[in-house]
């Protein structure tokens, strides 16, 4: 396709959106309802089939369309595929740091935790017993460790009762993952890691016996702790222990460092 065609197309293509997307609005419809075919679309709109198509896979690759062959197009659930490839595109472009998203991520597992401590219910504190037990055993085995760490954090975002908290701090784990594997990796987490079971410990505690404030505490002492071997790098062991000051986590240079 020459680049005059390809411009005229773009704009079609973005209309075909802004259509389906009202329609949507307007027609109140919700999660797996059909939406019109390609040929109505192409017929009300006035624009080619392709135009339509090619609207509808940029939809589906949102995740606001759900596609398959033998049926009519049907509304997606919300997922993390979009905002996590827009926060990927970001730190490769060097247009946010690893150190930023770590920021936004903060900001939305601390509201999360005072949330899950107000909203959980009983099978979520057995989640989050679970997963520390499995952080506890698996000290040593970066995999095992990292993803109970994962599902720890999303039984929080379940648990707050508002679906965008798990999609939003699973895109930002899915961007930060490397990251995080690395800092396993690196020897000034090992002094660490029990430190940040006996943080996860205390959040699930305090989720359990429904105390937001201290849920809340704890989770800014585990990012505390988090930042300083998956982001200051350059930085000596730092050694972290839940409950260490209110102002802040706090940091002590390990007495091996």
């Amino acid at each position: 396709m020459q680049t005059g065609q390809r411009a005229r197309r773009e704009p079609l293509a973005d209309k075909v959106v802004a259509y389906l997307l009202d329609y949507t609005r307007r027609h109140r419809l919700a999660c797996g309802a059909p939406v019109p075919s390609e040929a109505s679309v192409s017929s009300t709109l006035n624009v080619s089939r392709g135009v339509v198509r090619e609207a509808y896979r940029s939809l589906k690759g949102a995740g606001i369309l759900d596609i398959a062959n033998g049926r009519a197009p049907r509304l997606g659930r919300i997922d993390r595929r979009a905002v996590t490839a827009v926060l990927q595109h970001a730190l490769a472009t060097q247009q946010a740091t690893a150190a930023q998203i770590l920021d936004v991520r903060r900001a939305l597992e601390v509201r999360a935790a005072e949330l899950a401590a107000v909203n959980r219910a009983d099978a979520d504190v057995r989640a989050l017993e679970r997963e520390v037990e499995a952080m506890r055993r698996a000290l040593s085995q970066r995999r095992r460790f990292v993803d109970a760490d994962i599902r720890f954090h999303g039984v929080i975002g379940r648990a707050t009762g508002n679906p965008l908290y798990d999609l939003l701090s699973r895109a930002l784990r899915d961007v930060l993952s490397v990251t995080i594997r690395a800092g396993f990796d690196s020897p000034r987490s090992i002094p660490l890691r029990g430190a940040v079971v006996r943080l996860h410990a205390g959040i699930a505690g305090a989720i359990a016996a429904r105390r937001p404030a201290e849920a809340r505490r704890l989770m800014q002492e585990h990012f505390d702790a988090v930042r300083t071997f998956i982001i200051d790098a350059d930085e000596p062991p730092l050694s972290v222990e839940p409950g260490a000051g209110r102002r802040r986590a706090r940091i002590r240079r390990s007495a091996s460092g």
